[in-house]
């Protein structure tokens, strides 16, 4: 007999209402000063007393109650014991926490019981085999730098330090000299052996190729296997999620294996049992991410009711498993896997009945939800990437039935038929198809990717901008749920996208943004409302590393790039009027090839002379979409509609080297701008001659503050009030040169410095005019 459990009314959502209750404290204990937070958690409790149901308040204060004390104890105990001076020289590493990249080991570890990040260096092939084949925990003994985590040092970039610290990790750890490595023996150890195992079984057995390498990450949460600009690629045309274990996964692996079961002639009722125990043997398998740990919970739970009888609603057990989540670890709400995971699964939840009564076809059905989705997660997109794929509602369709009818069920059944004898003899044409297929896929990724006039960039607006969105949003899904005003719904919900993405636009202060680059130059040029946009040079990553081998290289993408790119976004700006290159050193122009893929550039401007640069003019050759390039020499002006930019150097062809930097003069905010590139001594000299009556109130430090610039002459003559110097911290070169900063500070000039203050923000309006810094 079925026994039903019923402590609330059913078909009402009340676990799923006091889990929303305990994630709204959680915000408001872990930002206190947030309106948000506040707004949120008085809705929810409002929404708790309206229910009039004693059964159900008491059981919402026994949640909340609960949350309260564990969320206490986690920020209480979220410290470390440790500090710089403490000595270590023994770290506890896990193979199923760190990977292997090329010639770099990095993950997690732990130091005196106590969770850090680390990251080595590793000298042979012989050593980075060995990484790669361990399969149990080790004690490793060796020199150890601690160190702390950097901050996000351009505006509403990625902070690690904050990223570790939700995860109860203060520290970074290098690993230097390793002298002794123990194995050590502990249950942890023996089955991060037999998981491991399984992993290296499949690993070893699938035949090597793309379809192995999505199968790993797809299947067993390896996402190292793919190339990290393809997983760029697929994040932004909206379709990363597919690469998420979640519980389309799970689905479809109950799916397959029913199927195999029954068509073994095993009974429905035997074939729980065994399914239960292979969605927790796979969630042991694949790891313990966001996605992984709700899908297999919330399907094991439903199995377990159903072996033992017991009904169970779908979104109880959806609430019950957020709760748990949020118990675990309460910091997890500022996770974009957690944000996303729970919010379009529990969608899927609440309006899938809704969305099959609609009386239209099953393709627009799909556009529609892909419609919905894109609309609620775009709320979390545009807040942590500053950006909205549209073509991810039409993608998303594609992609999803690509990977759910042909690829998932392909990845599936290679896996449970790698027993059989002869499986790489038969599975070789299945593999040379898939191949070919995922390559398909990834190009057209790539093409769609490059669209940028299909994704919308909307930077991230002030915080009540997203509150009056989400509310649009949930009003809309309001009337999916209650099938009334749907279409009109929809309308006003386009509608208020459109005007979301035009805010950028809409903003009357201007910016002048020193970019935090490291050790090298990128400046931003904002005008108000947005009518120009100018960047002057792009940054880029110098390597000092020798010529590698190929063991060496690592799966990475343009990190220096993408940092740039993400920097600018967050600006909200979607092309640029024109970038100004100073000259071809790598630190001034090595993003230049990236930048241009991914914003529509109308027109670079070099110094007469870089034309000729092989370096520059090859990445210039290779690009997709070519913008106009214009060499300048003195006395060019550009003008940009209400920006003048007056050419001060060069005055001939020169080598795009130091002193033949594009040295530019323009006036911003009532204020005079010179910016130098790495123009030396040499160069001051010239300018010295040729402008005698130049005054400067803001000056560019040339040559991030080496010596050989910023000359005594050549400050008394421009007589700056304000120096900015873009530099990269602990650079090898000593920039900036302490009698730089000596003479800069003997002219009484108001110094800023990215090494010290990370990005510099200089804001103007009619009204106003304030300096603003990242980190200081």
């Amino acid at each position: 007999m079925k026994v039903t459990i019923q402590i609330l009314q059913r078909n009402k959502g009340y676990y799923l209402l006091a889990s929303l209750t305990a994630t709204a404290l959680i915000l408001l204990i872990l930002l206190p000063k947030n309106a948000f937070s506040w707004g949120f958690f008085l809705f929810m409790c409002v929404r708790v007393i309206q229910m009039k149901s004693p059964p159900f308040t008491f059981l919402a204060i026994i949640i909340i109650l609960f949350t309260l004390g564990v969320t206490l104890l986690h920020t209480l105990t979220n410290h470390s014991k440790l500090t710089t001076n403490s000595h270590i020289e023994e770290i506890y590493l896990n193979p199923v926490s760190y990977h292997v990249n090329g010639d770099y080991l990095s993950g997690e570890g732990e130091v005196k019981g106590e969770k850090v990040s680390f990251y080595h260096r590793i000298e042979t092939v012989e050593e980075q085999v060995y990484w790669q084949n361990l399969l149990e925990p080790v004690s490793i003994t060796a020199q150890l730098n601690l160190d702390k985590p950097e901050k996000a040092r351009n505006r509403y970039q990625f902070d690690y330090q904050k990223y570790l610290s939700e995860k109860r990790i203060f520290w970074t750890v290098e690993i230097k000299k390793i002298t002794k490595i123990n194995k050590v023996i502990s249950i942890n150890a023996y089955l991060s052996k037999i998981k491991l195992t399984i992993i290296h079984f499949f690993h070893s057995k699938l035949q090597n190729g793309k379809t192995h390498d999505y199968i790993m990450a797809m299947i067993f949460n390896q996402a190292d296997y793919v190339d990290a600009n393809n997983m760029e690629f697929y994040r932004q045309i909206g379709v990363i999620h597919l690469f998420s274990i979640s519980g389309m996964h799970v689905h479809l692996l109950i799916q397959a294996f029913q199927y195999l079961l029954l068509r073994l002639g095993v009974t429905r009722e035997r074939t729980k049992p065994i399914l239960l125990i292979t969605i927790l043997l796979y969630g042991f398998i694949s790891g313990g991410s966001v996605g992984i740990f709700r899908a297999v919970l919330t399907h094991s739970l439903l199995l377990i009711a159903d072996i033992c009888e017991v009904d169970l609603e779908v979104k109880d057990v959806f609430a019950f498993v957020l709760l748990l989540s949020l118990w675990l670890n309460p910091y997890i709400v500022f996770s974009l896997a957690f944000q996303l995971s729970y919010t379009l699964s529990g969608l899927l939840y609440m309006l899938s009945a809704r969305l099959e009564l609609l009386k239209i076809s099953v393709f627009r059905k799909s556009v529609f939800l892909s419609f919905i989705m894109t609309c609620t997660a775009g709320i979390y997109l545009s807040y942590h990437y500053f950006e909205i794929a549209w073509l991810g509602v039409w993608v998303n369709v594609l992609f999803s039935f690509l990977f759910t009818t042909v690829l998932f069920p392909i990845f599936w059944g290679l896996c449970l038929l790698i027993l059989l004898p002869y499986f790489q003899l038969i599975s070789a044409p299945i593999f040379l198809l898939t191949d070919k297929l995922l390559l398909v896929t990834e190009n057209l990724s790539q093409y769609l990717a490059n669209k940028n006039g299909l994704i919308a960039i909307t930077g991230r607006p002030i915080f009540i901008f997203y509150i009056l969105l989400l509310i649009i949003v949930i009003r809309f899904l309001v009337a999916i749920e209650e099938e009334k005003h749907i279409r009109r719904m929809t309308l006003l919900t386009i509608f208020a996208y459109v005007c979301f993405s035009s805010l950028p636009y809409l903003n009357p202060n201007g910016r002048v943004i020193i970019l935090d680059v490291g050790q090298g130059d990128a400046i931003l040029i904002k005008t108000p409302f947005q009518k120009q946009t100018i960047l002057i040079d792009t940054g880029g990553y110098v390597s000092f590393d020798q010529e590698k081998e190929p063991w060496q290289i690592r799966n990475t993408m343009d990190h220096n790039g993408k940092e740039l790119v993400s920097a600018i976004k967050a600006e909200g700006v979607k092309r640029l009027d024109a970038v100004f290159l100073t000259h071809a050193d790598t630190d001034h122009m090595g993003n230049i090839g990236y930048l241009i893929n991914k914003f529509s550039v109308e027109t670079v401007y070099v110094p007469s002379g870089m034309e000729e640069d092989t370096g520059f003019m090859t990445v210039y050759r290779n690009l997709q979409e070519k913008p106009a390039l214009i060499a300048l020499v003195a006395p060019q002006v550009v003008s940009l509609a209400d920006l003048h930019f007056k050419v001060l150097s060069p005055h001939t062809k020169g080598r795009a080297d130091n002193n033949s930097s594009l040295v530019l003069l323009t006036k911003i905010a009532g204020l005079n701008w010179l910016f130098t590139g790495d123009l030396e001594e040499s160069g001051e000299l010239n300018l010295i001659n040729r402008y005698s009556q130049l005054r400067i109130d803001v000056l560019k430090v040339g040559h991030h503050g080496s010596n050989s610039s910023s000359s005594e002459e050549f400050l008394n003559h421009i007589n700056p009030r304000v120096a900015l110097i873009s530099v990269g911290p602990n650079n090898r070169y000593g920039h900036p040169h302490g009698d730089v900063i000596e003479r800069l500070s003997k002219k009484n000039m108001k110094i800023y410095r990215t090494d010290k203050q990370g990005a510099l923000h200089f804001i103007y309006s009619s009204r106003k005019k304030i300096m603003q810094t990242m980190l200081q």
